[in-house]
């Protein structure tokens, strides 16, 4: 009887090892390393694509975590309970990859999606020929610079991104937040007169000392403007302009932004020959529909490109159901996409796949 029992165990044990979706792994090429979840389709059959989920802006895990939020695994599962795979990563020097994020061009960028393409073509368990990149705000740059210069790519999936250099991007969302602030249109074109020479600085990588003094002005300018009650909170101005230099400036020295403040995203779209599906959010404050959504719709209307573009209304840049849209109250919303959002992703995947 106990032998009998030992028996039952050890093929359960071996019926739910064989059903293992989800497999955690580490993509080795040089001394990269890419830490990652294979999420795997029960139904896969050879010829299936994989979808590849590469995530926006800073360093990311492979959830895409914020404020509690976890939009990749959430798509992901939705993904699997579709009968679709996919795969999500870490970024550089997150989790279980290393490697230096900040100091990753957009060229490298996209190499790193490459590389996790020849593993999946060539080494892994489960081979794929055809992948659908799907990129989160400026993901979606990455993956158009793959899927202009890879074949192996059958569809692109663009949320939230943007079809101008990042510079405009940023731009638009000082412009943003400084009327929300209830500033002057004086003011507001202030600050992105000195958004304009940190983009130069950047772009030459001289005159950081002399850009440090000129922002220190105007932070002093700001906070004349303040009551004096509220002065008074700000006891040293040198430290307190250097501590917001550093945080809100500084990371344009970086090799990624660098690479990214000129670059025009359309220079890829428009050599794509793939399935394009891109997605915005109506309330979305980060990369603005009203800046990215036209240039895109005229792109595809002129060149005869295989686009289907959807906005949701409703949606902020992680695609919540949201009120104003704005950063600040992401961790206050609903951990969930508006209704719709994953069908649409699912749906465009069957229908075209």
């Amino acid at each position: 009887m106990m032998l009998r029992k030992k028996l039952i165990l050890l093929l359960l044990i071996l019926s739910i090892s064989s059903h293992v979706k989800s497999q955690d792994l580490v993509i080795e090429h040089g001394n990269l390393k890419i830490g990652g979840t294979l999420e795997v389709s029960e139904s896969y059959t050879k010829g299936d694509p994989l979808v590849i989920l590469i995530s926006g802006s800073g360093a990311q895990d492979r959830d895409e975590s914020i404020f509690g939020f976890k939009p990749f695994k959430v798509v992901a599962e939705h993904l699997l309970e579709q009968g679709i795979s996919s795969f999500r990563y870490d970024d550089r020097e997150v989790g279980a990859s290393n490697g230096n994020f900040y100091e990753t061009p957009l060229d490298e960028l996209a190499n790193d999606v490459s590389t996790i393409m020849d593993y999946f073509q060539f080494q892994s368990a489960q081979l794929y020929d055809s992948f659908i990149l799907l990129g989160h705000s400026q993901g979606g740059v990455v993956a158009t610079k793959v899927a202009n210069n890879d074949d192996r790519i059958s569809g692109i999936i663009l949320m939230a991104s943007p079809t101008v250099p990042m510079k405009d991007v940023i731009n638009e969302q000082v412009a943003l937040i400084q009327k929300a602030s209830g500033k002057t249109e004086e003011d507001i074109q202030s600050v992105l007169s000195f958004q304009e020479k940190a983009y130069e600085t950047a772009r030459t990588n001289e005159g950081w000392d002399e850009l440090k003094k000129d922002y220190q002005h105007l932070i002093e300018r700001e906070l004349s403007k303040l009551p004096e009650a509220q002065q008074q909170f700000i006891v040293d101005i040198e430290a307190f302009a250097t501590a917001q230099f550093n945080a809100q400036v500084s990371p344009m020295q970086s090799a990624q932004m660098r690479s990214l403040l000129f670059y025009n995203p359309i220079q890829d779209l428009e050599g794509i020959e793939v399935e394009i599906l891109a997605l915005f959010g109506g309330k979305d404050t980060q990369v603005t529909p009203s800046q990215n959504e036209p240039i895109l719709q005229e792109l595809c209307e002129e060149d005869r490109m295989k686009c289907t573009i959807k906005n949701f209304p409703d949606a902020n840049h992680l695609f919540q159901k949201a009120n104003s849209g704005f950063v600040n109250e992401y961790g206050m919303l609903p951990k969930a996409f508006v209704d719709g959002f994953l069908d649409e992703i699912s749906g465009w995947i069957e229908n075209e796949f």
